[in-house]
C-alpha cells in the first residue's frame, strides 16, 4: 500500500480539500442567505426553516479547483471530468431554483454521461468466473452510461437528513480509495483523497442542524463523481464480481434506490413520482430522530465500505459467499422497509409532522433541545 500518488501525499490531497471547502461552504452560506438561494420547507421536507441550497457550489469548486492546483492540466480525462461535473452542478442548481421536469432531468444526466463514456471514461473489460478477461467493446458504452445515471440520481435520493448525503458519500470516498490502493489506481485514489478532504470541510456546516444544504446541484455532483471514481477503479478489478464491489461501498444509496423502485412498482406509480418513505424517512417516523437516525446509517455504510474493501481481495468463493450474504442482507432490508411503511401509513401523527409546518417547527426545536 503506498500514500503517495503523482508526486503528492494523499493527507496532503485531503487537507487541501478540507481547507477549500471549509472557506468556500461558509462563504456561500453566506451569499445564498444574501442572495434568497433558499430551500423552504415544504411538503416532504424535514427542515422547518429556510436554509441556503448553496452548499454544492462549494463543494465543487473545492473539489475542482484542489484537482487543478495540485495536478495541473496532465490529470487523466481532466477535462471531460470537470466538464461533465459543470453540467451536472448546473442542472442540479437551476432545478433546486425552478424545478424541471424528470424528463428533462434524465435527458441531461444522459448526455453527460455518453459525453464522459465517449471521452473514454467507460468500462472496457469484465472477468468471467473462470478469470479470463471478457473484452466489452460497444457493450461497454451503455453499461457505463447506465451506470454513471444510476450513480447521480442514488446520491440525490438519500439527501434528506442533514449531513446524510455528504457523510455516506465520504464513507464511500474512504472504501473506494482503499480499493484503489490495491489496484494501484493512482488517478481514482487521487479523486477520492480530494473528495473525502472536501466533504469533510462541508460537513460542520451541514450536519444537524445544518446551516447549509448542498441542494441537487451537490447530490448531482457527488453521485457522479462516485460514479466516475467508480469507473475508473473498483470496475477494474480483475474478479468477476467487479461489478458488486461499488455497490457495496455505496450500499445505502444502493439501498434505498432499489428499495424506491420496488415500492412504486408495486404501487403501481411512476418512478419519478415523490413520495415520504425513503430510509431517512421511515427512521424518522420510527421515533429515532435525525441525529441518530444519520448516525446509525453512517453505521450501515462503514459495515458495508469494509465489506466492499475485503470484497475486492478475495477469491471468487468467499466473494461469492460475500455476495450471497450481501443478497439476503438486502432481501432482509426490503421487507423490514415494507413493514416500516405500512406502520407509517397507519401512523396519523406521521402526516401530520410532514403536512403541518407548524407541527414539523414544534419537533424540530424540541429535539434542538434535548
Amino acid at each position: 500500500m503506498y500514500w503517495e500518488v503523482f508526486g503528492w501525499n494523499l493527507f496532503a490531497l485531503a487537507g487541501i480539500g478540507f481547507l477549500l471547502s471549509f472557506v468556500l461552504t461558509a462563504g456561500w452560506t453566506k451569499l445564498g442567505n444574501k442572495w434568497g438561494l433558499l430551500d423552504l420547507p415544504r411538503e416532504r421536507h424535514v427542515h422547518s426553516l429556510p436554509r441556503p441550497f448553496t452548499g454544492g457550489l462549494a463543494i465543487f469548486l473545492a473539489f475542482s479547483t484542489t484537482l487543478v492546483l495540485t495536478a495541473g492540466f496532465s490529470f487523466p480525462y481532466l477535462g471531460p471530468i470537470l466538464s461533465g461535473g459543470v453540467l451536472i452542478l448546473a442542472l442540479g442548481f437551476f432545478d433546486d431554483c425552478y424545478e424541471f421536469t424528470p424528463g428533462f432531468k434524465l435527458l441531461v444526466q444522459l448526455v453527460v454521461a455518453a459525453m464522459l463514456t465517449g471521452a473514454g471514461v467507460r468500462i472496457s473489460y469484465l472477468t468471467n468466473p473462470f478469470g479470463e478477461m471478457l473484452k466489452l467493446g460497444w457493450v461497454g458504452y451503455p453499461l457505463t452510461i447506465l451506470w454513471l445515471v444510476a450513480t447521480i440520481n442514488m446520491i440525490n435520493l438519500i439527501d434528506g437528513l442533514d449531513g446524510l448525503a455528504g457523510g455516506v458519500s465520504a464513507i464511500a470516498g474512504v472504501s473506494l480509495l482503499f480499493i484503489g490502493l490495491g489496484l494501484r489506481q493512482g488517478a481514482a485514489v487521487y479523486l477520492c483523497a480530494i473528495l473525502i478532504g472536501v466533504l469533510i470541510g462541508f460537513l460542520p456546516f451541514n450536519f444537524y442542524p445544518a446551516r447549509v444544504f448542498m441542494g441537487n446541484s451537490g447530490a448531482y455532483f457527488l453521485g457522479y463523481i462516485l460514479g466516475v471514481i467508480s469507473v475508473m477503479g473498483a470496475l477494474k478489478l480483475p474478479t468477476v464480481l467487479a461489478l458488486v464491489v461499488p455497490v457495496f461501498a455505496m450500499g445505502i444509496p444502493f439501498i434505498d434506490t432499489i428499495w424506491a423502485v420496488w415500492r412504486r412498482w408495486r404501487g403501481d406509480r411512476p418512478l419519478a413520482v415523490r413520495d415520504e418513505y425513503h430510509i431517512h424517512h421511515l427512521l424518522l417516523t420510527s421515533g429515532l430522530g435525525t441525529r441518530k437516525s444519520v448516525l446509525l446509517l453512517y453505521g450501515i455504510s462503514m459495515v458495508l465500505g469494509l465489506a466492499s474493501v475485503f470484497l475486492s481481495r478475495v477469491k471468487m468463493l468467499m466473494g461469492l459467499v460475500i455476495l450471497a450474504i450481501g443478497f439476503v442482507f438486502l432481501i432482509f432490508c426490503l421487507r423490514r422497509l415494507q413493514r416500516m411503511e405500512s406502520a407509517a401509513q397507519e401512523n396519523e401523527s406521521y402526516r401530520s409532522y410532514y403536512h403541518d409546518p407548524v407541527e414539523r417547527a414544534s419537533a424540530t426545536r424540541k429535539t434542538v433541545s434535548k
